[in-house]
């Protein structure tokens, strides 16, 4: 039952962190391709980018609670 509230914590850590991403790079991810947003690939890159840093920030905040001994799984 605690790796069931550990798996909950890390998917809804990861959700939170992905839109307060998305929110503060939209804006310059749509200046920055213009037009070009709406064509697939651009979306695609800047989807991956945005999975791949927010996997590893919350990768180092549950290996930080880990450390300090929030968690123990």
């Amino acid at each position: 039952m605690e790796k069931i509230w550990v798996l909950v914590l890390a998917i809804s850590l990861f959700l939170i962190i992905t839109f307060i991403y998305w929110r503060f790079t939209r804006g310059y991810i749509k200046a920055k391709y213009g037009e070009n947003y709406k064509i697939w690939g651009a979306r695609t890159f800047y989807w991956q980018d945005a999975i791949y840093i927010c996997a590893g920030i919350t990768f180092l905040i549950l290996v930080l609670l880990k450390w300090t001994n929030v968690f123990s799984f």
